[in-house]
């Protein structure tokens, strides 16, 4: 007589909630990024949110599933988002600044307030309020002859906004976007979201 030995794969179902695959999904992804930080300071690099990060992921940088997700995690790695605002307090609260820009702007700037929107809402995004103190771009002055109007090479910013009266909606963009790009470096290594306001 021949036995066949027939072996019956016991495969077990295991259900769970979709929140409670969230939370194993949010444990790989605390796992993986704690290593990868610690790499970094292995390897003498301060530990950042580098674009790796993202691209490993999946996950598009300073969109909603990045404040949900990763900065929390990047927070706690750091010692609490609290411990990165005084940092950030310090090194910017009521420090001048220099930069040079786009449209020829030489500028001198101050950084007269940081608030804080809190960590549940919009995953630690910061104002940082800033207050111009002088400098120079080219500006548009508009010629009532010719109706048009012409570059100013080397105009005071305090004329352009003269110039401008109530008009002053781009040109405050403009500013916003040198401070924020200038700026940018300088926060990348806190991993704080933040927005420019100029007061």
């Amino acid at each position: 007589m021949c036995y066949l030995n027939e072996k019956k794969e016991n495969k077990m179902k295991i259900i769970i909630t979709e929140n409670q695959f969230n939370i194993l999904s949010e444990q790989n992804l605390k796992e993986f990024l704690y290593k990868f930080w610690d790499s970094q300071k292995r390897q003498g690099e301060e530990p950042s949110l580098d674009d790796i990060i993202f691209q490993v992921t999946d996950i598009t940088k300073n969109n909603t599933e990045d404040h949900r997700l990763i900065r929390p995690i990047w927070y706690e790695y750091n010692g609490g988002y609290d411990k990165l605002l005084k940092k950030i307090d310090e090194e910017f609260l009521d420090k001048k600044f220099y930069l040079e820009g786009r449209e020829n702007l030489k500028m001198d700037f101050k950084v007269n307030n940081i608030e804080s929107y809190g960590v549940d809402v919009y995953g630690g995004m910061v104002d940082v309020g800033c207050r111009i103190l002088g400098g120079t771009v080219d500006g548009y002055v508009y010629n009532e002859e010719t109706e048009e109007s012409e570059m100013v090479p080397n105009m005071d910013i305090r004329d352009q906004y003269a110039e401008l009266e109530y008009d002053t909606g781009d040109f405050d963009d403009f500013l916003k976007s040198e401070i924020y790009k200038f700026l940018d470096n300088k926060f990348e290594i806190y991993g704080v979201p933040f927005y420019i306001e100029i007061n």
